[in-house]
């Protein structure tokens, strides 16, 4: 009975001690980081949020809210165009996008930069994203020419360092599907140079769904996302200058592909995308391009009604022999609710200059910059 009760104490007495000892360890190993686990990320920590998506659960970047820069008209002074826009808003904004370069079929850079702007957008801080355009009859050489293809890339990485901007943007537009390969290899060989450099490679691609194969056909979301910084995806123009009058970004149609380019590109670290901010007024199936502000003055010069589509989420109205749709404050809303479900590394919105003012406020709190 003795013995027994000994040997209970010495068992209970052992357990004490080493539950005391395994506590301790846990303490002092608390005051340590070496050994420590990585904290778990709170919901809604934007900034940091893993990406489960990723490959290697890349970390979400700084959002961007890139601003389109549209040239004045020819003939017009520097300050027209988007620039009291973009001097207004840069608060809001990480970046301007200005539509500068066109690349041509002797493998140079066609230029309409401009110093002023260039220098007021340092002053106000803002990164610098030129778009580099495929001028018309250029593509098939640009594209499918390995030496000229060659030409441009070299071109453009001289004129990144030149100019000293943080990056470019290519717009290849209107591209047949013929050219998928092509592009891929274009972008390929321009991917490694601009990460040499140190400096952003975005390329804007049409969205895929709904969409017809003649004009998305050329883009290959997986292929690209593995041969660029960031896919802009050109949610925008559902309905345009030569199709029937409709909205510009329906919602539901935003939504799908928005979810298709976050599933093909590998996570929305990868995926920037476009906010439309213009319009058309069409007449017999011939739109024209029309901003916020001239909408609201047709409307009224013509004692049009805007109503709102409530299912496509966009302002709309009709006068004579016109129909006009174009985007507002609450369509924005709509679909910046959109984004922030899906949460990519930006939004770009298309162009400075036509949107509503009070766009920028909606931004600010629905998806503002590099949260």
């Amino acid at each position: 009975m003795t013995v027994l009760r000994v040997n209970t104490y010495y068992k209970v007495t052992t357990s004490v001690l080493l539950i005391l000892f395994v506590i301790a360890a846990v303490v002092v190993g608390g005051c340590s980081t070496a050994n420590k686990p990585a904290p778990k990320l709170l919901p809604g920590d934007q900034a940091n949020q893993m990406n489960p998506g990723a490959p290697g659960n890349v970390v979400m970047p700084a959002r961007m809210v890139i601003g389109y820069y549209e040239n004045p008209w020819p003939g017009t002074p520097d300050q027209t165009g988007s620039f009291p826009s973009m001097k207004t808003h840069a608060k809001s904004m990480s970046a301007v996008g200005p539509f500068w370069y066109r690349a041509t079929t002797d493998g140079t850079l066609e230029a309409k930069d401009s110093q002023l702007v260039y220098d007021t957008a340092r002053q106000l801080g803002l990164k610098m994203y030129p778009l580099v355009t495929n001028k018309t009859g250029s593509t098939d050489v640009v594209l499918g020419d390995p030496a000229i293809r060659t030409k441009v890339t070299d071109n453009i990485i001289k004129m990144v360092q030149e100019k000293g901007y943080d990056g470019i943007n290519i717009d290849f537009e209107l591209l047949p599907p013929k050219h998928k390969d092509n592009l891929t290899a274009f972008m390929a060989e321009l991917y490694p140079k601009m990460k040499a450099i140190n400096k952003l490679l975005i390329i804007s691609v049409f969205p895929q769904v709904d969409v017809a194969e003649d004009v998305s056909g050329a883009y290959d979301y997986s292929q690209l996302a593995a041969n660029a910084d960031f896919l802009q995806i050109m949610t925008y123009d559902n309905h345009w200058s030569t199709s029937e009058p409709g909205p510009i970004a329906p919602v539901d149609w935003y939504d799908k592909n928005i979810k298709y380019a976050i599933d093909k590109c590998g996570g929305p670290h990868k995926v920037i995308i476009g906010v439309g901010a213009y319009g058309y007024d069409w007449v017999d199936k011939k739109g024209e391009t029309i901003k916020y502000v001239d909408a609201i003055v047709l409307a009224e010069k013509n004692g049009a009604k805007i109503a709102y589509d409530d299912k496509a989420q966009a302002p709309h109205f009709k006068y004579k022999d016109h129909e006009v749709w174009f985007e507002n404050d609450k369509s924005t809303a709509a679909k910046l609710d959109i984004v922030a479900k899906y949460n990519p590394a930006g939004i770009a919105i298309w162009r400075l200059g036509q949107e509503q003012p009070e766009i920028w406020g909606t931004i600010d709190k629905k998806f503002p910059k590099g949260q």
